[in-house]
């Protein structure tokens, strides 16, 4: 064959593959003698072979691809290189080797990157987010296609800047962010400008599983029934049609007509790539379809082998919704702590990859479950409804609603009685944030208190503490303060003799706190060998003291507080992430009063009242307001804790007089010169007495009058 026929075949097949017509690119590439061609034509004709056989769900091409990389990787088409890594990178997408596919992503990026082709970078990006999303790392997904978007921007390619933001919309799907996801696909869609038949496909599909997640099951069946005919003969776009459609029916509760479409799907990716998250997600939902059908043999058999995948690609979502299925199915075997340890590992790694949905389910599931006393499922229910009426996903929120009705969240009064710690909370979200302390109380699964200091952590805690109903002490240890070398035996007490020094035996704080709370303050100021012995309590819930052998069981409530980014300490090697994880299983986060005002004048009540001081009684009214008025105004820089101290310091500077505090008040929040003139006003410019008043010296003040402009005729 001659050169210019190949470069006409060659031509053909391009631009059959930018129509996406796969089947004629196809048919024109069996005109090719791969035995004749030149090196160069054969690696040209490798990576279009590739390129066609991954649309036609082809995915026996390592050989082929090989030999286009072999070709190019000394040579001077950088271009070609970067386009064989890539296409080699799907081929292990598709194979479910994803760590070899993103070694692959990131040096066909630095390729693309080098011969400054923007599109291919961006596509590199694109599949390096998808690799990320499927191992649960949803905010470097959502980086990456940030990255993706603002290339394509540079390139002002708007059309490829809204794809990209289709495939954002589902990142945020998969992470939970259900609204957002809708949002951003309705966005991208009224946008599109003649749409491809390929988007079309897919922002329908995507779009039909979402509305159903929130709970519109009808008009999700009829947008998903519009994509029969869009997929065409291309066998991945059918089959992740059957699974969407099967993932539907469930969430409509239809599992019979599940079950039929899942199979049809699972035929179709079985023949495509049998160890990809096509047939992970797929088996994990016919698991799912059989728990519904009360068939627990055929769910646990599914779920195993969808277990299977998902490990080998490190699709963590999909781990995690194996073992929620574990969990429902060793219940139904009777096997109830079995089933209580699947559904903590599920509710474990639900959270640590942030797949905020799944969690919230497995969360209701595992409260229905009868497997939790009234404090852990009060606690499970009511972190389950903060998601879903945060994300207005009906069908759970009414599910959750009538459980309640049932079994209400709220804890009874605490038996020891005792004066409640205050918690003011007046604006929206430090109000939604006691409510979800009153609910979580009386359970025993360990909370984390995070916001800035002095925005109330440590009265935060004492509160869930009282309204926990624990008989026990509440026990507050500022974690950073105990030194290295006295870490067991303050934590964990000692024996008589254990050690030089030891003259009788002392119980450890945790001991002291037994039956009770054990609040530890500054816990990302800990030393790792504080957060490895902190890790063994919280895992094995028992002490052992120094010199003893006889270790001690215990019955604590954990609560930890800090003001620092615990996942940036995390990636900085300064905390343990299964610490973290362990801590955050009911994580409570304060903002600062800046964020808060509404929560201001309830303060300043507050305060007023500690000191003795009531501002509501006759002729103080309208001065209290005044006061609010001007501190509600400040950036409180020291958040609850500097409010506080200054109205502390009004009470004493002003004897409780309410009058003059709004005085001082006004006084301080004049300028330098409003202040001086006003005091020279007053003392009738007599500058000696305005010093006096203001403390300064008489040179002070005719220095400052200079400085201002101020003379005995100002009127300023």
């Amino acid at each position: 064959m001659k050169q210019e026929t190949y470069i006409s075949l060659f031509s053909a097949i391009e631009q059959f593959l930018k129509d996406r017509n796969f089947g004629a690119a196809s048919l024109e590439l069996t005109k090719f003698n791969a035995k004749s061609m030149l090196p160069d034509d054969y690696a040209h004709y490798c990576i279009l072979k590739t390129e066609i056989g991954l649309q036609l769900g082809d995915y026996d091409l390592l050989p082929i691809i090989n030999s286009a990389i072999r070709h190019y990787r000394y040579s001077i088409r950088t271009d070609r290189y970067a386009k064989a890594k890539f296409l080699l990178g799907r081929v292990y997408v598709a194979m479910g080797n994803h760590a070899e596919a993103r070694e692959c992503f990131l040096e066909s990026y630095g390729s693309y990157k080098r011969c400054d082709d923007v599109g291919g970078a961006a596509a590199s990006l694109n599949r390096l987010a998808f690799i990320a999303g499927l191992s649960g790392e949803i905010d470097a997904s959502i980086n990456l296609l940030k990255q993706c978007i603002d290339l394509y921007q540079q390139s002002n390619d708007q059309e490829k800047v809204k794809s990209l933001t289709h495939n954002l919309a589902m990142v945020y799907f998969i992470s939970g962010q259900l609204q957002s996801a809708l949002s951003l696909f309705n966005c991208t869609a009224a946008h599109m400008h003649n749409p491809t038949a390929d988007f079309t496909y897919r922002h329908k599909l995507r779009c039909a599983l979402v509305m159903a997640h929130v709970g519109d099951i009808g008009p999700a069946k009829q947008l998903i029934a519009e994509t029969t005919q869009l997929s065409g003969d291309l066998k991945r776009e059918k089959a992740q049609y059957y699974e969407f459609l099967g993932w539907i029916h469930i969430l409509a509760g239809e599992f019979n007509e599940a079950e039929k479409a899942l199979l049809s799907g699972l035929e179709l990716s079985l023949k495509i790539a049998p160890e990809s998250a096509l047939i992970s997600q797929t088996k994990r939902l016919l698991a799912d379809a059989y728990l519904g059908l009360k068939r627990y043999d055929l769910a646990q058999k599914y779920a195993e082998e969808a277990l299977i995948v998902a490990e080998k690609i490190n699709e963590r979502a999909e781990i995690a919704a194996c073992w929620r299925v574990f969990a429902q199915t060793a219940l139904q075997r009777g096997e109830k702590d079995k089933a209580k340890e699947w559904f903590k590992k599920a509710i474990d790694l639900f959270a640590q990859i942030s797949s905020r949905y799944e969690l919230a389910a497995t969360r209701y599931l595992a409260a229905v479950s009868g497997l939790y006393g009234n404090g852990e499922k009060a606690a499970l229910l009511y972190l389950a409804k903060e998601y879903f009426e945060s994300e207005d996903i009906r069908p759970y929120i009414e599910k959750v609603n009538a459980v309640l009705t049932v079994t209400p969240a709220r804890p009874a009064p605490r038996p020891s009685g005792g004066a409640c710690p205050v918690f003011v909370a007046e604006h929206p979200t430090t109000r939604k944030i006691r409510a979800l302390a009153e609910n979580i109380a009386a359970s025993e699964m360990t909370v984390l208190l995070t916001g800035p200091t002095g925005t109330g952590k440590d009265q935060l805690a004492k509160y869930i503490h009282f309204c926990s109903g624990r008989a026990g002490k509440f026990v507050s240890v500022n974690a950073a303060a105990i030194p290295e070398g006295m870490v067991e035996s303050e934590l964990f007490g000692y024996r008589k003799g254990a050690f030089t020094g030891a003259p009788q035996d002392k119980p450890g704080l945790f001991e002291t706190a037994e039956g009770g709370t054990f609040y530890l303050n500054e816990i990302a100021d800990t030393t790792p060998q504080f957060q490895a012995k902190l890790l063994e309590v919280l895992e094995t819930r028992e002490v052992r003291r120094l010199g003893s052998t006889q270790p001690t069981k215990l019955n604590i409530r954990v609560i930890a507080a800090t003001n620092q980014n615990l996942e940036e300490a995390i990636r900085s090697g300064r905390f343990r992430a299964d610490l973290y994880h362990r801590l955050n299983e009911i994580p409570i986060s304060l903002p600062p009063l800046s964020e808060r005002s509404d929560d201001i004048p309830a303060l300043i009540s507050h305060f007023l009242a500690e000191g003795g001081f009531d501002p509501t009684s006759d002729g103080n009214h309208d001065a209290f307001k005044e006061i609010c008025s001007i501190l509600q105004t400040r950036p409180w820089s020291g958040n609850v804790r500097e409010l506080r101290v200054e109205v502390r310091r009004l009470c004493l500077t002003c004897s409780g007089d309410i009058s003059r505090m709004l005085e001082f008040l006004s006084e301080g929040n004049q300028t330098d010169r409003e202040k001086l003139l006003k005091t020279l006003q007053e003392s009738d410019w007599n500058q000696r007495e305005a010093a006096r008043r203001l403390g300064l010296t008489e040179g002070g003040v005719r220095y400052q009058m200079r400085k201002y402009d101020i003379g005995n005729d100002s009127d300023a």
